[in-house]
């Protein structure tokens, strides 16, 4: 039922946002504007905004458990529905061709170049219009039209390059181990208040949950892990517990790690580069976890290289 009822949701809210984009779809395909050199242009963007919105809705219905604090059954989801599955689905068995396609930045990138490229396409022709004393109103010359098409693929191509380089280029191959380890201690020693985050993920595993809560309880009281000859359980089994822990992609986990890093530098991360730099291990040059985050800064610079995060999108995109 739940699910029947975010699809319903899903496609009421896809219906409204784009209803606005089918409008001036039907305004540019009027007979006065339909011969128009930046017509093809603005519909094609018109078409990329409801596409990046159907995308939209479908990842908001996919994460929902990971955004919201929803108190529902698992198997009662909206993450149930049909589009979030096929989403899961193509996800899973086609990452790196499929997720930059549901990125905002390469919708931002293609409507940028498209707008250049359109700008230096019309001012060529009211040039040529100019020297030929023909006014440019009258849109019956057959070169105007040559290469639009080739011109909007190849601006989508630009687009989709960068976002495929930035995306899934370089990542870890695995959770870094020693940083899941400094985020243990630190947030038993200094964040006493957090620690039952990532305790309620172990409720139903008691033999981790044990072995956890008895390192907590050894940084807390001793400021030190194991102080008994036979602990609970070795350094080695609790690092494993966390690397498993602090992988998870899940709202509890990332507002966890948030609130230990804002702690450790006053800096606030978001859920997408938590995502990126801790949690994704599918892309196409996977990186040992203590290279890729040695480096980190450098592969996802804003001045350097081609990612996501670069000049073309403005300084303060993500600030």
């Amino acid at each position: 039922m739940l699910s029947i009822s975010c699809t319903f949701i899903g496609i009421c809210l896809f219906i409204l946002g784009s209803s606005g984009n089918g409008l001036c779809i039907l305004v540019f395909l009027r007979k006065k504007f339909r011969s128009r050199i930046i017509t093809p242009y603005f519909i094609i963007l018109l078409f990329a905004d409801s596409i990046y919105l159907l995308f939209r809705l479908i990842k908001l219905l996919y994460y929902s458990q990971t955004l919201f604090k929803l108190h529902t059954n698992i198997e009662e989801s909206c993450s149930k529905t049909f589009l979030a599955r096929l989403y899961q689905h193509v996800t899973q068995t086609w990452p790196q061709p499929f997720v930059p396609l549901v990125q905002s930045e390469t919708y931002m990138r293609f409507s940028l170049v498209l707008m250049s490229i359109m700008s230096i396409q019309r001012t060529k022709f009211i040039t040529r219009s100019i020297k030929l004393l023909v006014l440019p109103t009258t849109f019956k010359d057959t070169h105007k039209y040559k290469w639009t098409f080739l011109l909007i693929l190849s601006a989508f191509f630009i687009a989709y390059t960068f976002e495929f380089a930035g995306l899934t280029l370089f990542c870890s191959k695995s959770n870094n181990r020693n940083i899941t380890y400094d985020w243990f201690i630190y947030m038993s020693k200094n964040m006493e208040n957090a620690t039952h985050i990532l305790t309620n993920k172990m409720s139903n595993q008691p033999h981790e949950l044990k072995c956890v809560e008895y390192a907590i309880h050894g940084l807390q009281q001793n400021q030190t892990l194991f102080i008994e000859q036979n602990p609970i359980c070795t350094q080695d089994k609790l690092i494993d517990i966390l690397s498993h822990y602090f992988d998870q992609h899940e709202k509890p986990i990332v507002n966890l790690i948030q609130k230990i890093i804002f702690f450790q530098t006053e800096h606030r991360i978001s859920r997408n580069e938590i995502r990126r730099k801790y949690h994704f291990h599918e892309c196409l040059f996977p990186q040992e976890p203590n290279f890729f985050h040695r480096y980190y800064d450098f592969m996802y610079s804003r001045i350097f290289g081609l990612n996501r995060h670069t000049l073309l999108l403005g300084k303060n995109y993500y600030s």
